[in-house]
């Protein structure tokens, strides 16, 4: 027989679904209208199409996928000159088996031509973000409001199968720690309390507890490497209630990740796979551990070295393409991480998007502080990739007390900018290492084919 719910829970209750309701229906259209991110119409539609048959997805995605190769082809240089470099026009490309008639755009090639020959006016504000991934590479896109909206309607739809609703309280580590009135806005109208994810010092981590406790929070979302150091501090201090959900992202979610965090908060992770390039690319429901891609967004293709499709199962490059234009589309674009893809068999959940059985290639160590802070890959990218002046870079832990950085540099490159990225990496969390700068003419690759930015010596201690 189900507890009686107390006369608080119900009210409180009551007053969840009444802010979901007025977010959904009035506050975020009003944003939407104001700003053209067009945010809620997109998810209504995505909570609509996640549904569908795979038939009429088929369809959906081949009618988007005609006109962003148009677009592309009308209006940006670099796709126009690789499709004719490839002898194919528009029309050859009309439906996701034709996207191998493409060549495969890669980071180097887009950052050539950026951003005169990889961009288009959408007739929207346009603003740069970073990304640096997991290469180290600094990369940057062009990003509208609509573009920023659609990114955000699929993370959303991810997220709320977890069974979080909007507008509910939710603790997100992360690593934008100067909230932007803009950023302290969505806080408060989500009830989103955000915390560091570069701070992971035992004080740091009962803090965030302790904040979970006063607010009474049942969802808690950010990267695996962080809340596996809250998920340790919360079985050490004896901190033992039960969530509700818990969304990952960025980073690789170990096993013992999974394990440790799952055990202390006795809740599922749903671990989600996106890019800094602004697209989710797919996320787990909780029935099982396999990723859905989110069909509506982007058409995934799992590669081998000579660029054709691996078996179902079998390790393959990812390449993707977001099939919403943006002012600078993304179009069999590769990403730089390594997954396996489905069968074919669609999820026991009932969701029509065809899945991935795993996403792997994010491979992160973690640097510990002599305090003992933990400094997990995002603390480093968040600084760096703002960093016009270093083309790429990767961090070597050779003891407890020191790190080597090093750098490619590019154009602007100087000792005092050298200086600056020491002052900031110990301002946000690294005060107590020795931070020596080198500067090399390239990053080696690892016998993988990828480029690990993070090195942590194992007698130093990696957590």
């Amino acid at each position: 027989m189900s507890p009686v719910p107390s006369v608080e829970s119900t009210v409180e209750i009551l007053r969840q679904r009444s802010w979901s309701w007025l977010l959904r229906n009035a506050i975020i259209p009003a944003g939407d209208a104001a700003f053209g991110q067009r945010l809620m119409t997109r998810l209504r539609f995505l909570e609509q199409a996640q549904w569908w048959e795979p038939n009429r997805l088929d369809v959906y995605r081949s009618h988007v996928l005609n006109r962003l190769i148009k677009v592309a082809y009308d209006e940006v240089p670099f796709y126009r000159d690789l499709m004719k470099l490839a002898g194919i026009t528009p029309g050859d490309v009309r439906d996701p088996e034709d996207l191998r008639k493409m060549p495969i755009a890669t980071k180097q090639m887009l950052r050539s031509g950026y951003p005169t020959r990889t961009t288009r006016n959408t007739g929207q504000r346009t603003y740069e973000v970073s990304s640096s991934g997991s290469t180290g590479a600094n990369f940057r896109v062009r990003e509208d409001p609509e573009t920023a909206g659609f990114n955000r309607a699929s993370f959303l739809l991810a997220v709320q199968w977890t069974g979080w609703h909007i507008g509910e309280p939710h603790l997100q580590t992360g690593m934008t720690l100067q909230r932007t009135a803009d950023r302290q806005l969505k806080d408060t109208l989500l009830r989103c309390h955000y915390v560091s994810a570069f701070d992971l010092s035992d004080s740091g981590l009962d803090a965030a507890l302790d904040l979970m406790d006063r607010h009474r929070i049942e969802h808690l979302w950010g990267y695996p490497g962080s809340l596996y150091f809250l998920a340790q501090r919360a079985a050490k201090s004896g901190w033992n209630r039960p969530l509700r959900g818990i969304v990952t992202w960025g980073d690789n979610l170990y096993t013992h990740y999974r394990r440790t965090i799952e055990g202390a908060f006795r809740s599922r992770i749903n671990d989600t796979y996106g890019c800094g390039e602004g697209m989710q690319i797919a996320a787990q429901c909780g029935s099982t551990d396999a990723y859905h891609v989110h069909a509506p967004d982007v058409v995934v293709e799992c590669l081998d070295n000579d660029g054709n499709p691996v078996r179902p199962g079998e390790l393959g490059s990812l390449i993707v393409t977001r099939l919403h234009p943006g002012p600078m589309p993304l179009i069999r674009y590769r990403v730089g991480d390594v997954g396996t893809m489905g069968n074919g068999t669609l999820c026991e959940c009932g969701r029509g998007y065809e899945v991935m059985e795993s996403i792997q290639g994010r491979d992160t160590d973690i640097v510990i502080t002599p305090s003992g802070n933990r400094l997990i890959v995002h603390f480093f990218t968040g600084v760096l990739e703002h960093f016009r002046e270093i083309d790429c870079f990767q961090v070597i832990q050779q003891s407890a007390e020191s790190i080597v950085l090093r750098v490619v540099p590019a154009r602007g490159f100087s000792k005092d900018i050298a200086s600056k990225i020491v002052s900031q990496l110990h301002d946000k969390g690294a005060r107590d290492l020795n931070i020596e700068v080198e500067v090399v003419p390239e990053i080696p690759l690892s016998p993988s084919g990828k480029r690990r930015f993070v090195i942590a010596n194992p007698v130093a201690g990696t957590g």
